[in-house]
């Protein structure tokens, strides 16, 4: 017995469904062994497997095939009995905002029970019966009421076996190759590429026709539809490895066959803008989509902005090619951001919004400081703040008043908006004034020397173009042109007015006007730039190219410039082929990560870049592990060679502690940003420990020739017994001293014992030094006592000498000459004379001795030092 409860039960339920469509359901049940060839001929005939388990299974037909294939059935089971039950009934299928597949059907038919017959039956529903009834060739009789089915009024399927029963279901593909079909390049790609298709058309043998570079071709029934895009889509990566020249990227449409007829004519109702199509995958209708069954991924596209019908666009590709690939980063834009029936904008790229209405003329000044919220995000925040933009903008009636609402907001959806307005920052509205104001030569550089914004006639013609007054801005900046001849800045605005009426090849010639006019290379290559931009938005994407390389030659630091190379590549097709321009950028500037993931205009090629930076992001995520540990590792080195209380490893155990909280941010920036200062304080490790090591060296260099001045000046002191301690101490630091003048410091171990030692040492011989100054005096005090002494000694005894003799020889003469004093004065008071001699000499003595000391101190000082080893 079968349950259909216990099928349904396991489908999932969710609040909000994201498309529903109408149908019928096939309750499929069976005893033992299923034959294959009756589930292949559902699917073939258009059936969507939903629920299977052991012995019954849950279909969903969109389309009256389901009949068709039912009648097929009926007829085989003729001749080749099988105890089948089937029955038909009328259901909705429901998609979830994940395309989750529920069903909703009648619930009197929700919980029956089915005993499995020994030979086929087919039972369809009443309202069922009433879409079979178109189908000719269909008969269909009462049946009685059996135990455990709702009794609706059932009837019995009977088909009449000289009717074919053909499906209806039918396509036409559509491929187009990308590039300019007059390049080269293009030739020879194409034309290899073309033989790797050819080949697979041949062997399902294909009738094809080639006009005007499209190839159109039928695909009959589901499996040659099936076998077309697996076939494809494995042959391409296949064809990328081979070479350069064996590959060509080409988009593709595959469209029900209804209305339309296999002529050359064909590519021309498709109703698709083709420069919006990815290369490599199919697109189909989620109808379709579906119908591929197993084995197949559906990737969503943003053509509308309300899109919520099983009719819609989307692209299939390989399950398991995308596992293969290493997988993809999960990034969904906002489809009231990205989506729009405009042309591309010029200042922004969005298409929801005339150029004239562009919300970037609101801004007025670059706002740098949204990528760094952006990088504040993980990949979850990024889908969670493009959802809020979503349910921000369905709010307003245009997409103009919710973004210019949502641009002054500060939270994740409005960074998001701000971070997409600054990708095109270079050609909107307040570069221009910027670039105006700057007198600068080099980019970024010129843009932070700005002379201050003057009122005048310029400024007023800007005015009238941001109030739509465009032909008020056209006279006045004629007129100004006129005046000044050699200024570019009226030519600049007037390439912009000719944007404002959509005439890009008018605005290009303003600006090749006004570049010649610059002086600069940052005003060359800004209006370059301009032109660049112009060609881009016309499809002119390898000229825009050409045109981006010659701003790179003059300013080499617009990284803008190179990033729109990889844009214009993107729009060519070549997604595989720009993601080395925007490695190389993410490599300069990890911000062009994020850049990249959110930028709208990379929509052709959105699925090859997610998985291209899925791979870049898998590489830096094991290697921000990795540098995770190594910042461990760092902590523990530093502390090998620096104390706690070290101000370089306070300072580097501080940043070591902010670069491990980077790691909780899932995004690019903050782990790029880890692992460059992890790099940066190994760096700084180094360059202090080298820095540190000739500081000591050169210290203890230092410490050496304080202690040989020490020792020099110690070793003169006449009380040696009073230096036992000074000498303990000395002999300490000289050990060390010698000890650390023998090392490298390149070994922690003797890095940090240096560093401790020299602590102490500077410690001990500033003691000793301070000692030594009471040392110096003492000894300088007992050498200049015995230098006096000697000298009075020799001066006194000179005059005691000198004394004893000049008195009687005094005597002598002035009694040989008769002087009366001679014979009466010297000879009653001689010894009194004598006394007073010998004072007044000792004071002369002591006065010349002491001056004598003091002019000869240091010579004979130095002269004892010399002279007795005082070094």
């Amino acid at each position: 017995m079968a349950q259909l409860g216990d099928l349904t039960g396991n489908l999932p339920t969710f609040k909000e469904s994201r498309m529903v469509t109408n149908g019928f359901c096939l309750w499929l049940a069976w005893k033992g062994d299923i034959n294959p060839a009756l589930q292949q001929t559902l699917s073939d005939y258009g059936g969507m497997r939903v629920r299977e388990q052991r012995n019954q299974a849950l279909w969903f037909f969109f389309s009256e095939d389901v009949f068709l294939a039912l009648a097929r059935l009926e007829i085989w089971a003729r001749l080749n009995p099988i105890p089948v039950f089937i029955e038909i009934f009328p259901a909705k299928l429901l998609l979830g905002l994940k395309l989750e597949v529920t069903l909703s059907f009648d619930t009197r038919l929700a919980n029956q029970t089915a005993i499995i017959p020994e030979e086929f039956e087919a039972w369809l529903h009443p309202k069922a019966v009433e879409g079979a009834k178109r189908v000719p060739g269909l008969d269909f009789k009462d049946v009685e009421k059996l135990r455990g089915l709702p009794d609706v009024g059932w009837k019995a399927l009977q088909a009449d076996p000289r009717l074919p029963y053909q499906s209806s279901m039918g396509w036409f593909l559509v491929l187009k190759p990308l590039g300019n079909p007059l390049d080269k390049e293009f030739q020879v790609g194409w034309r290899a590429f073309f033989q790797e298709i050819e080949y697979i058309l041949k062997r399902l043998k294909l009738n094809y026709i080639l006009h005007d570079f499209f190839l159109m071709f039928p695909l009959q029934n589901l499996r040659q539809l099936r076998t077309w895009c697996r076939d494809y889509l494995t042959m391409v990566p296949r064809v990328k490895e081979a070479g350069e020249n064996a590959y060509w990227p080409c988009v593709q449409a595959i469209v029900d066959r209804k209305g339309l007829n296999f002529n050359n004519e064909l590519a021309k109702k498709v109703p698709l803008d083709w420069d919006m199509l990815m290369p490599d995958f199919p697109y189909m209708s989620y109808r379709n989509a579906f119908l591929m069954g197993t084995g197949y991924r559906i990737n969503d596209v943003r053509f509308k902005v309300d899109s919520g019908s099983i009719d819609d666009w989307c692209n299939v590709a390989l399950s398991d090619q995308q596992a293969e690939e290493g997988g993809a980063i999960v990034i969904e834009l906002s489809k009231r951001l990205v989506a729009g029936e405009e042309h591309a904008c010029f200042y922004c790229g969005l298409r929801g919004h005339k150029v004239t209405e562009c919300p970037s003329r609101d801004l007025e000044e670059m706002r740098p400081g949204a990528w760094a919220e952006i990088a504040k995000l993980d990949f979850d925040g990024i889908n969670a703040g493009f959802r809020d933009m979503d349910a921000f903008l369905a709010k307003y009636d245009s997409q103009v008043e919710g973004i210019t609402e949502l641009l002054q907001t500060n939270v994740p959806s409005g960074h998001l908006a701000q971070a997409v307005f600054e990708i095109n920052l270079p050609v909107q509205h307040r570069m221009m004034t910027l670039m105006w104001r700057s007198h600068g030569k080099d980019y970024p550089v010129g843009l932070r020397s700005l002379d201050p914004q003057e009122p005048g006639p310029l400024y007023d013609a800007l005015d009238n173009l941001y109030n739509g007054e465009v032909i008020a801005c056209d006279r006045i900046a004629s007129q100004l042109a006129m005046k000044g001849p050699r200024d570019f800045r009226p030519r600049t605005l007037q390439g912009f007015s000719a944007v404002e009426k959509g005439d890009l090849p008018r605005a290009q010639g303003y600006w090749r006007e006004a570049e010649g006019m610059s002086a600069s290379p940052l005003h060359q290559s800004y209006h370059i730039y301009l032109q660049a931009r112009a060609l881009e938005m016309q499809g002119r994407y390898q000229q825009a190219n050409t045109m981006y390389k010659r701003v790179i030659t003059l300013s080499p630091k617009w990284l803008s410039a190179i990033y729109r190379q990889g844009v214009c590549l993107v729009k060519l097709g070549f997604a595989e082929q720009a993601m080395g321009f925007f490695e190389n950028l993410i490599n300069q500037d990890p911000n062009m990560f994020n850049r990249t993931l959110i930028d709208p205009e990379l929509e052709r090629g959105h699925f090859h870049l997610l998985g291209a930076l899925h791979r870049l992001w898998n590489e830096t995520e094991a290697k921000a592990k990795e540098e995770r540990q190594n910042l461990e590792q760092l902590r523990t080195e530093v502390a090998k060679w620096f104390s706690d209380d070290h101000e370089f490893a306070r300072q580097t155990y501080a940043d070591i502690t902010n670069l491990n909280e980077l790691m909780e941010r899932k995004n690019y920036v903050p782990y790029h940003r880890m692992m460059k200062g992890r790099a940066n304080l190994a760096k700084d490790l180094q360059s202090k420990v080298e820095e540190e090591s000739k500081k000591l060296k050169n210290n203890f260099s230092y410490f050496m020739d304080r202690l040989k001045e020490i020792r020099r000046e110690a070793a003169w002191f006449p009380f040696p017994r009073v230096l036992v301690e000074f000498n303990r101490e000395f002999n300490f630091c000289a050990k060390n001293v010698n000890w650390a003048l023998k090392q490298h410091f390149q070994v922690a171990d003797a890095f940090r014992r240096g560093q401790e030692l020299f602590d102490k040492i500077s410690e001990t011989i500033e003691r000793l030094e301070s000692r030594l100054k009471t040392l110096k005096v003492v000894r300088d005090s007992t050498l200049f006592l015995l230098i006096m002494g000697k000298t009075f000694f020799w001066l006194e005894l000179g005059g005691l000498l000198l004394a004893l003799i000049v008195v009687p020889l005094a005597m002598w003469w002035g009694q040989k000459q008769g002087y009366p004093w001679a014979t009466s004065v010297l000879l009653s008071q001689k010894w009194e004379i004598q006394k007073g001699m010998i004072a007044i000499l000792s004071i002369v003595s002591l006065a010349v001795a002491v001056l004598r000391s003091a002019l000869v101190f240091d010579k004979k000082k130095q002269k004892l030092f010399e002279r007795y080893g005082g070094e």
